[in-house]
């Protein structure tokens, strides 16, 4: 298999992809969520220690920002991925079944409209 250019937009969706899936791997692991608590806990203690200081709200609320949101993109993208993987498993299965109606292939790309005629065609 060759591999795209480095300079090229598929090199760049690639390495993107590829962080978004070692991120969302390692967020779930136990080792995040040891290293998750003792790192509350010290920020806990440090408040203690320093009174609570504006300087301490600042980096506390920074810091749960940024994580939040690096973990909420990376988890979106894996779902993403895996919806996408599911769907596609799902319309070679109707394929493969010559009883099965081949209106349904893909519909998650119909709009609504198709989508509701389809569902009321096949409840029974």
């Amino acid at each position: 298999m060759s591999h795209p250019a480095p300079d090229g937009s598929d090199y760049v969706r690639d390495r993107f992809s590829a962080a978004a899936h070692a991120l969302a791997g390692a967020a779930g692991s136990a080792w995040a969520s040891g290293i998750s608590m003792m790192v509350v806990a010290a920020l806990l203690i440090a408040g203690l220690v320093t009174g609570f200081e504006a300087w301490w709200h600042s980096l506390v609320y920074a810091a749960g920002s940024i994580v939040s949101l690096l973990v909420l993109f990376s988890i979106q993208h894996m779902t993403n991925r895996q919806t996408k993987a599911i769907l596609l498993k799902l319309d070679e299965l109707v394929e493969s079944d010559n009883r099965a109606d081949n209106d349904v292939i893909a519909m998650e790309d119909r709009d609504l409209e198709d989508q509701e005629d389809i569902r009321h065609r096949h409840q029974r």
